[in-house]
This record gives C-alpha cells, sequence and structure tokens, in this order.
C-alpha cells in the first residue's frame, strides 16, 4: 500500500503541475496583435513571448509610413543601460505589429532593416522596396537616317516593389507569386488551388492577394500562450 500511495501523490503532482502549465491557444486573425519586444526566433513569436519586451527597452528607430519599413539604429536595455546587439534580432514588433529582418543582401541600407507583416496568419505577407540591376537594351541613332547604327545592353537599376509570404509554422519565407503559393497550399485547400489554376494568368495576379486572404480564413493559426504567463 505505500508504493500505491506514493504512485498517486506522484499522479497528483502531475495532475496539478499540467494543471499550472496549461496552455491556451489564440486564433492569429489578419489582425492579430502580437506583444511588443524583440523575438530572436520563431518559437517566441508561436508564443507571442518576446525575448526583451518593448517597456524594458530604450529602441531608437525610424519608420517609414509609405514602405512600413522600420529601419533599427540602436537599443538599450533601461535598467542596466547596455545595448543590445541589432545582428541577432529576428524580429521587431511595435504597436502589435512584428516586423520581420530583411536580409542585407536584398536591400541597399547601411542600418538593418524589417518590413511589417501587413497580413499575420498561417501564411503571413510582408513588402519592402528594393533597386535591382536589369539590362536594358540601348540604341545610337544616325542624325540623318533616324536609324540605329549601334545597339547594346547596358545595366541600370530600379526601384522594385518586393513582395514575400512567412509561412508561421515553419518560419520559411518565399517569394509571393502564383507558384510558390499553390505549392504552400495545394496540401490544406485543393479546391482553393483548383480555383486559381483555372484562372487566365493575368487573373491570377490580380486575384493572388485576395486568394491568400481567403486562405487565412479557411487554414486557421493559433498563438499558444502559457496560462500562467503575465
Amino acid at each position: 500500500m505505500p508504493n500505491m500511495r506514493y504512485l498517486l501523490s506522484i499522479l497528483c503532482f502531475c495532475l496539478v503541475f499540467c494543471a499550472a502549465n496549461s496552455q491556451d491557444s489564440l486564433l492569429v486573425t489578419k489582425n492579430f496583435r502580437f506583444a511588443d519586444g524583440i523575438y530572436y526566433n520563431l518559437e517566441q513569436l508561436h508564443q507571442s513571448q518576446p525575448a526583451l519586451p518593448l517597456e524594458e527597452l530604450t529602441v531608437h528607430y525610424f519608420t517609414n509610413p509609405q514602405t512600413s519599413l522600420t529601419q533599427l539604429d540602436s537599443i538599450f536595455i533601461k535598467k542596466s543601460k547596455k545595448p543590445v546587439s541589432l545582428d541577432s534580432i529576428w524580429m521587431i514588433c511595435l504597436d502589435g505589429v512584428p516586423s520581420i529582418r530583411v536580409p542585407k543582401h536584398e536591400i541597399n541600407r547601411e542600418l538593418p532593416n524589417f518590413a511589417a507583416m501587413k497580413l499575420r496568419g498561417k501564411i503571413c505577407y510582408f513588402t519592402y522596396p528594393d533597386y535591382r540591376k536589369r539590362k536594358v537594351r540601348v540604341a545610337a541613332y544616325n542624325p540623318m537616317t533616324g536609324r540605329p547604327f549601334r545597339q547594346g545592353y547596358v545595366e541600370r537599376e530600379e526601384e522594385v516593389f518586393v513582395e514575400k509570404m512567412l509561412d508561421f509554422n515553419s518560419g520559411k519565407v518565399a517569394d509571393f507569386n502564383t507558384q510558390n503559393l499553390i505549392g504552400w497550399i495545394k496540401n490544406d485547400d485543393p479546391l482553393l488551388v483548383e480555383t486559381l489554376t483555372e484562372m487566365p494568368v493575368e487573373e491570377q495576379q490580380e486575384k493572388l492577394f485576395k486568394c491568400l486572404l481567403i486562405y487565412v480564413d479557411r487554414n486557421p493559426a493559433f498563438v499558444v500562450k502559457m496560462m500562467n504567463d503575465k
């Protein structure tokens, strides 16, 4: 019997421990507001639990209202006055909107830049401007005849509007286009894939974001919060 009482006490302890640490899932809607602060990894985002809450920090930054890009200059911990390394920051969340770090090789800026998640859900959507080189054909014309006598290609930079998507479950990032979206949603929503593939190419481009909105509405994602978290 002593062994039985011991086993029962262990079982009661486990039940109490599990109850105290039970989890509460919150639906991530299109406009879900995450806890403000610094996120170093995907797990912290899944729990809406930043490694460094914003109220503990002094952050010097600038957010461009046109592009929704946030440029970080410096971050300090209020109590210790110690600087926070910007190199390891994956996301920063301001006013409930998380912004993901844009790789330096993809944007021509000296300071680290973070693009706002304009759509939150199982697939998140974000954008940012960039300057990309492309080859342009140029020609020299004979002023007498008006005909080209020399042609060639030169590289020129032009501003482009980069569209990206983030898989909330895996953290994978990809270009937001028809092919990639179909690859990501084909197992979850074959009906939407069928609808999308039956559209003409031009219509696919026009309605791609609307299809993403439909997918996010149909396929929920959740933030898992510990009930004893403050």
